[in-house]
């Protein structure tokens, strides 16, 4: 079916809403139109009183006249979210980034691949978010989980390294061994997939890609959600590379290849303040 194409009405015709008016004194008076070959609709909003263009260019304006206001207000308001976020991520880089390799088949390389994997699907879930993409970082931030977790199924099984090389270790088992060392996993992966990943009713609502302002709800989620995320990279990055911390803060070994999670009362205050209290719940 070829495309409809929609023309302006005249300036001197009669406005389309019903008014009764001539279009110059309705819904066209003082109201810019673009040229008419960039438009490919126009339609009445009756209960604004108003006529709505869409133009040939709406994906070119969203990425360079929309997006970047959008980005300027999630930065002012997550300012020192960010900062604190991203030192925390600083820590994890700084143990894993020396084990990477272009081919990585040892425990080492192949666990600092994945928390590689997953730093980088956390830069991305923040890209979207800035740009006023609410839902859709839920989404894409269920990709972290699922990283940290295969990660942490490798470090504390015996035989789940030769699994994942062998293409034999299924994700979903992964987050339930990562759920049963460390239970956070498994109320942070459920929330994102039943309420993000999975399509639900929630998706079939108009929600417009706008800038942020302080205190809106999707905004507090998206950032509580960022600190745990970079909390997460930075204990399981711990755990895997535990011989190369000084001082491990979130982990005790308790025998050969096994380990206890057990943070000490100063980083449980530190984890509420960085956290918040309500954050991270067991679904226990």
């Amino acid at each position: 079916m070829p495309p409809q194409t929609t023309r302006r009405p005249g300036r001197n015709s009669s406005c389309p809403c019903g008014s009764g008016k001539k279009f110059k004194h309705c819904h066209g008076k003082n109201h810019p139109h673009p040229p008419l070959n960039n438009l490919a609709s126009v339609r009445i909003d009756h209960g604004n009183r108003r006529a709505v263009f869409v133009t040939k260019d709406i994906v070119i304006n969203q990425i360079h006249r929309d997006g970047p206001h959008i980005a300027k207000s999630f930065d002012r308001i997550a300012e020192n979210d960010l900062r604190e976020i991203s030192s925390v991520i600083a820590d994890a880089v700084g143990l894993m980034w020396h084990h990477l390799r272009f081919e990585a088949e040892d425990f080492r390389s192949t666990c600092a691949g994945l928390l590689n994997s997953a730093l980088s699907t956390f830069l991305a879930s923040i890209e979207v978010a800035r740009h006023g993409y609410r839902r859709p970082y839920g989404a894409i931030a269920r990709g972290i989980v699922e990283a940290l977790a295969t990660t942490l199924h490798i470090a504390m099984e015996p035989g789940a390294l030769a699994r994942f090389h062998d293409g034999k270790l299924d994700p979903t088992k992964s987050v339930s061994a990562a759920r049963k060392a460390f239970p956070p996993f498994g109320h942070l992966y459920g929330i994102l997939s039943n309420h993000f990943v999975h399509i639900n009713r929630a998706h079939s609502g108009l929600e417009p890609t706008k800038r942020y302002t302080k205190d809106e709800e999707p905004l507090d989620f998206i950032l509580s959600n960022m600190r745990v995320h970079a909390w997460l990279i930075y204990v399981v990055t711990e755990l895997v590379f535990y011989d190369d911390v000084p001082e491990p803060r979130y982990w005790k070994k308790i025998a050969q290849n096994q380990f206890q999670y057990d943070p000490s009362d100063d980083e449980m205050a530190w984890q509420r303040q960085f956290l918040g209290d309500e954050t991270l719940q067991s679904d226990d």
